[in-house]
């Protein structure tokens, strides 16, 4: 009878726990389909700003500010802004990332490298390897990213003296079910080699006021791109292990259920037929 007893508490546990992972999975895929909404319009915005910079850049070649062209003879110091997963129960997201780590962690180690972590198992895995970032911004969340991203440019911006480099790893959907790892150089910025026609644009303020707004944009929607990507791709990676596990712990079940019914079953015939044997005898 204690086995029976034992098997229904197995029963009950596994069945709360799928609870807990359809619970998730649906969280996760809502969350999904509310930043995938999102995705399109703020993709073309990016677009158009990237697209309008480089081309207005390629007419002034003299600008060239110190902040957005830093000078690494003067200074070598290099920022890496590193985005994971927020929370855990999202399957192999962050898999590429730890391999980044794993590889990199002796270059990351040094004193010539600042580290801003985002995601508490960023945090998390940099602590795997003893590596102590400058900055954990945890609380990555739909209604955070337009804040972390203002902070991170604040930071960026203030920073005495700038940094010669900053770079930007996160990882990002590739599809629905593919995530990879995305590293970017936020600064200092690209130039652009293709020729325009500088009769075609009409300054109605000083050209270098424009291109430091629109360098502003640029990096905004750059940081709140990457910060946006990884938020979605972490939403579908949980999706995609709650749904596994979800399925089971259906499967599981089903065979403890199938079980319980033999075990109790041959229980009562046991019972039946010793009853049997008395009336008998």
């Amino acid at each position: 009878m204690s086995q029976l007893v034992h098997m229904r508490q197995r029963l009950k546990a596994i069945e709360t726990i799928k609870k807990i992972t359809s619970a998730m999975r649906l969280i996760s895929r809502s969350l999904h389909t509310r930043l995938n909404k999102q995705k399109a319009p703020f993709k073309t915005y990016q677009q158009t700003i990237s697209n309008l910079f480089e081309k207005l850049q390629q007419l002034q070649p003299h600008w060239q500010p110190e902040l957005f062209f830093p000078r690494s003879d003067k200074y070598t110091k290099k920022l890496y802004i590193i985005t994971g997963a927020q929370k855990g129960l999202c399957g192999s997201y962050n898999a590429e990332l730890l391999y980044w780590f794993a590889k990199e962690h002796e270059t990351l180690s040094q004193k010539t490298i600042d580290i801003i972590a985002i995601g508490k198992r960023t945090a998390d895995d940099l602590a795997r390897y003893n590596i102590k970032p400058l900055q954990c911004l945890e609380e990555l969340k739909i209604s955070s990213v337009e804040q972390l991203t203002q902070e991170l440019l604040t930071f960026i911006k203030t920073a005495k003296p700038h940094y010669t480099q900053v770079i930007l790893i996160g990882t990002v959907p590739e599809s629905f079910f593919v995530n990879r790892l995305q590293k970017i150089t936020l600064l200092p910025l690209s130039k652009n080699n293709t020729e325009n026609n500088p009769d075609s644009y009409l300054w109605q303020n000083e050209p270098d006021k424009v291109l430091e707004m629109l360098a502003h944009m640029y990096l905004y929607t750059t940081v709140y791109n990457l910060l946006f990507e990884a938020l979605l791709g972490e939403q579908a990676a949980r999706f995609i292990a709650m749904d596994g596990a979800t399925r089971n712990a259906n499967k599981f079940l089903d065979t403890m259920q199938l079980q319980y019914n033999k075990i109790r079953q041959a229980k009562i015939t046991k019972e039946l037929t010793e009853l049997a044997a008395n009336f008998q005898s």
